[in-house]
């Protein structure tokens, strides 16, 4: 339904005085055509029975005219719909700062992405998301329906035709490192050193300026990204810090210090949460474990702190790496490790600020993909025998 003061706010939509009258006059016919076509229906059903001819011929040349209007709406919802539902190829437009609504729908008609502009004004008046509009590069076609182009450029669905980055969720530093070196974006030492010194960004991201953030480990924003060929290293890491920054919400703050910890526990516990998570299911579960060892000073036993140790991942955790003097071996150091372990998702960031709530001290992982948790050792020990049983029938099965 319209707003009641649709058409007096035409500034929102940048309709013309000429445009809201010829809306208007349409509303007014469409309304008309709607009450007439209700009342011809009624007397349908009564001239079937009464089976008056004169009355049914004046009634066919009422049903008539209203076919023609008919005929006229559907132009106006074809002129709404796609300019060419079967052509797919893109078309990339820009669109400037500042820009209204009028300009807008003139930039789409140039590239023949609408067929009428009056229509496009209109739809963005009556979603009331004109001032919601965002600037940019966005990439169309004529297969777009005037509603499909405007939930674009409200949403900010920005073109982006730079080098394309996908940093995997739980990456490392130095295997983000890597990406970027790969993809040409500057020196390994460069991206090194950044990450070691947080306090170049302190100007930039007031979160990093804390005692206990002593590299930049787990607040690069797992994402896909689009860098300029020229972009500066601090310029990348920057955009990965920003993207964090928008990330970790005010809900999530909130939560955080409800929790009485600091954002470095928060992500710390995260990166480890991640790095042992397989499904989304186990994540909140898993962070329950490890803070209930915590609790009762308990050594968090976790692999993934023992592998980031190495410079690559190793196949499996021996006897032997349990023995490693590190305080990333966290089989023999209690607490934490002084850095998080990898860059976490959001959604180990939120398992770790609300974790599920268990008495579970152990868990093991199940051939599904998952695990399976116990409270006790001696539970825990049952467990992993079944794991390597269940896997060994596997490994044979698979021969």
């Amino acid at each position: 339904m319209l707003n009641p003061n649709f058409w007096n706010d035409k500034e929102k939509a940048d309709l013309t005085l000429k445009d809201i009258q010829e809306l208007k006059n349409l509303t007014q016919d469409i309304k008309k055509l709607k009450e007439d076509t209700e009342n011809n229906l009624e007397l349908i059903e009564l001239l079937l029975v009464e089976k008056d001819d004169e009355l049914l011929q004046n009634l066919e040349l009422d049903i008539k005219n209203e076919t023609k209007q008919l005929e006229k709406l559907s132009v106006l919802l074809l002129l709404n719909g796609p300019y060419d539902k079967n052509n797919g190829k893109d078309i990339v437009v820009d669109i400037p700062m500042g820009s209204t609504v009028s300009s807008v729908a003139d930039i789409l008609k140039e590239n023949n992405l609408i067929k009428n502009e009056v229509l496009f004004k209109l739809n963005f008046k009556m979603k009331n998301n004109a001032s919601h509009m965002k600037s940019g590069k966005y990439l169309l076609s004529q297969k777009l329906s005037n509603s499909d182009i405007i939930e674009k450029l409200v949403s900010g669905e920005i073109y982006r035709d730079g080098i394309k980055v996908t940093i995997p969720e739980g990456s490392t530093s130095n295997e983000i490192i890597a990406l970027l070196v790969k993809n040409e974006l500057g020196k390994k030492e460069d991206f090194e050193k950044l990450v070691s010194n947080p306090s170049e960004f302190y100007s930039d991201f007031e979160f990093l300026d804390q005692k206990d953030i002593k590299s930049l480990e787990g607040f690069l924003y797992p994402s896909t990204y689009y860098f300029d060929k020229d972009a500066k290293p601090k310029d990348i890491i920057k955009e990965m810090l920003s993207l964090f920054d928008k990330s970790y919400t005010d809900k999530l703050k909130k939560k955080q210090k409800e929790r009485n910890m600091t954002l470095q526990e928060v992500v710390n516990l995260a990166s480890i949460v991640e790095k042992e998570a397989v499904i989304d299911e186990d994540r909140p579960i898993i962070a329950s474990v490890f803070y209930n060892r915590l609790e009762i000073g308990m050594p968090l036993q976790s692999d993934a702190t023992l592998q980031y140790i190495f410079e690559t991942r190793k196949k499996s955790i021996t006897y032997n790496d349990l023995k490693i003097d590190s305080p990333y071996n966290t089989y023999i150091k209690k607490g934490l490790p002084p850095t998080p372990i990898a860059n976490p998702s959001i959604k180990s960031i939120e398992a770790v600020l609300e974790p599920s709530n268990t008495d579970y001290l152990y868990f093991v992982a199940s051939i599904d993909g998952g695990n399976v948790y116990s409270k006790t050792y001696e539970e825990h020990k049952t467990n992993v025998n079944k794991y390597r049983k269940d896997r060994d029938e596997r490994n044979k099965a698979l021969e």
